[in-house]
């Protein structure tokens, strides 16, 4: 199962795109706040999508500018993409924290460093939040991205308000 296929997929089913356009199209989506999608792995996926008969390519050359792939999804591709969405709608997958690790281990830091790096983790956390909510602003006009700009925001929202209650019963400790 690969979200860079339904990432690809998906946009192709607006509009046939060329690789440098995926790109440019997933940097203005910012969807790299919310999915990990490298270049590389842009290119790869569009070329193994359309070895496997789900892309369909046409080489075009416009002036003097080199030749260009641009790649429209056919109808194999439009049922790859169904059963991707399905695969994934049954299986959503484990969110993992990063920041996990860090409450894990807090126990190994005197009580003074361990609220020092907890209000720096809130610090960040709240900046996350304010900048998510910024890029709503910022992307009304795109009701998917908003959509999932939402959710991260509200993850931050819910951190936010977990670590500042963690904080509040560390410093209580100290009472």
């Amino acid at each position: 199962m690969s979200t860079v296929n339904i990432m690809l997929l998906g946009i192709l089913l607006k509009k046939p795109l060329n690789a440098y356009e995926m790109k440019k199209k997933m940097e203005s989506m910012n969807i790299r706040r919310w999915t990990k999608i490298s270049t590389p792995a842009i290119y790869k996926n569009l070329v193994n999508l359309h070895r496997r008969g789900y892309l369909d390519a046409e080489v075009v050359r416009d002036g003097e500018m080199p030749e260009k792939t641009v790649y429209t999804v056919n109808e194999n591709g439009r049922k790859y993409f169904v059963s991707l969405m399905e695969h994934l709608a049954q299986n959503p997958g484990t969110v993992y924290i990063d920041f996990a690790t860090l409450i894990a281990h807090l126990n190994k830091l005197n009580h003074a460093d361990s609220i020092r790096v907890l209000e720096e983790l809130l610090d960040n956390l709240n900046n996350s939040q304010y900048y998510l909510a910024e890029s709503l602003k910022e992307k009304e006009s795109l009701p998917e991205a908003n959509a999932i700009i939402g959710l991260y925001r509200d993850m931050y929202q819910l951190f936010c308000n977990w670590t500042e209650n963690y904080l509040k019963k560390m410093k209580e400790e100290d009472s």
